[in-house]
């Protein structure tokens, strides 16, 4: 029977985990985990032309959070596909944006990015290596790159890194890439550039689609500026806005990738005129009283080069005054806009705007909504068969009990007593509406009701009138 002898010293045994460790890194097992992507600098969907230079970019986040004796990394080993040939003087490497000193060598297939110091903290990392390479002379479908870490004795640390979306955007977010045809497309044909004559500081661009299924977009060209990125084979119209008035110089390229693009068209001149023209008004303006202000909102304007709201007050519209902090900027994406005048506003009838205004201060119209602050129940008399909304109903205001808070409720009872109708606020409502329904939504008799109105623990009576 086998005997095992525990009286052996302590030193030994850390000597053979360390061992077993350093084995087992070398076996596929590793606490440091990795996630990573390989990505071509001008073009995020992994496409590369044949026969061409190009620069690859290795991204890869390292987690040593749970590393251990043994896994610290001072190689990346990156083994390329066949026929692409790595400049290794051109490798650079950075750690979270800060460049690192490493060198590079390949043997055989593999890129060895050997670092001049290991890594060996305990923190979560995003590592790039960026290298320019020769690319295959034959298109390919899909080739793959492998990663993989070597420790301190060159032994991989673990299995070959895991891809995945490394940098955070939305690019190829995989270790393969596409070798493309280096064939570039045609020029485009037939471009025109028109200046906008509505007052407009824009200029229209239209072409011939390229036919060939490869091209991916069009670069359009104004000046020294950089080229503007239309995105879609099909597209043929683009509109530039907010252009500078003056000359102005328009050409464009089609393009597969950003690396392979046709020749430039012929280079177009046109003249574009200072903007005069207002944009269009924001719509569904709508201003409601809430328990914390006077809430204000409405949607976009569709002008394009609408680039802010401004926010009017006033008792008319004639005497409307810009508010100090009701200049708003517009958001690209933002369909929808909002303003709280936090005011106390007294009783009576006021008057707020909303404009757009373009890049060059052209004003949009307003648009107008009036608001009535309350003290007491308005109309009063009110005739539910009205066709006017404004008195076809009538309106319960919270602040006709001062200085309550809490939930909002009316009771309205016939002369007799009788409870006709009861109305309850949502948080934070300031007014109810009777519209001269019971609660069977049939429209009550002409005569006098008594209402109740409570907010929180204070009442209020008095009468309202129907009158048919």
């Amino acid at each position: 029977m086998l005997q095992i002898d525990f009286r052996f010293s302590l030193i030994p045994v850390t000597i053979l985990i360390l061992c077993c460790l350093g084995l087992a890194a070398g076996n596929g097992y590793a606490a440091v985990s990795s996630t990573g992507e390989i990505n071509v600098l001008g073009d995020d969907q992994g496409r590369v032309p044949a026969s061409s230079t190009v620069t690859l970019i290795v991204a890869l986040v390292i987690d040593r959070s749970l590393a251990e004796p043994g896994e610290e990394i001072k190689t990346f080993d990156i083994i390329t596909p066949s026929g692409f040939i790595v400049q290794t003087a051109t490798v650079r490497v950075s750690r979270d944006g800060q460049p690192i000193g490493a060198s590079a060598e390949m043997a055989g297939s593999s890129l060895r990015v050997e670092l001049d110091n290991p890594i060996a903290d305990f923190s979560n990392s995003f590592n790039e290596v960026v290298f320019e390479s020769r690319t295959p002379a034959t298109a390919a479908q899909q080739v793959e790159f492998r990663v993989r870490l070597r420790n301190l004795n060159d032994q991989p640390i673990g299995e070959f890194i895991k891809p995945g979306n490394a940098d955070g955007r939305p690019n190829n977010n995989d270790f393969t890439l596409q070798v493309i045809p280096n064939v570039p497309p045609q020029p485009v044909q037939n471009l025109a550039v028109n200046a906008d004559a509505t007052g407009e500081n824009d200029v229209t661009i239209t072409w011939q689609g390229v036919d060939d299924p490869d091209v991916n977009g069009y670069f359009i060209y104004r000046d020294t500026d950089p080229p503007i990125d239309v995105v879609g084979r099909e597209i043929t119209v683009f509109r530039d806005i907010n252009v500078s008035p003056g000359e102005h110089f328009y050409a464009i390229e089609a393009y597969k990738t950003p690396l392979l693009r046709s020749a430039r068209s012929q280079t177009l001149t046109v003249t574009v005129s200072a903007d005069i023209a207002p944009p269009t008004a924001p719509g569904n303006f709508s201003v409601n009283s809430s328990g914390d202000g006077v809430r204000l909102t409405w949607i976009n304007s569709s002008s394009r080069d609408a680039v802010r709201f401004q926010v009017a007050f006033g008792p008319t519209p004639d005497q409307l005054q810009p508010l100090d902090d009701g200049a708003i900027n517009i958001e690209p994406s933002r369909a929808e806009y909002e303003f709280v005048d936090r005011r106390t506003l007294g009783v009576g009838t006021f008057v707020y705007a909303v404009t757009a205004i373009d890049e060059v201060g052209n004003e949009s119209e307003p648009a107008i909504q009036t608001i009535r602050i309350l003290g007491e129940p308005f109309p009063n008399p009110f005739t539910p068969l009205s066709n006017n909304p404004a008195y076809n109903r009538v309106v319960f205001p919270a602040r006709a009990i001062e200085d309550a808070e809490g939930a909002f409720s009316v009771l309205i009872f016939d002369i007799n007593g009788m409870l006709v109708r009861e109305l309850t606020g949502e948080p934070g409502a300031r007014e109810l509406e009777w519209d001269g329904r019971d609660e069977d939504s049939e429209i009550v008799e002409s005569g006098v009701y008594i209402y109740q109105l409570q907010l929180g623990d204070s009442f209020k009576t008095g009468t309202v009138i129907v009158a048919k």
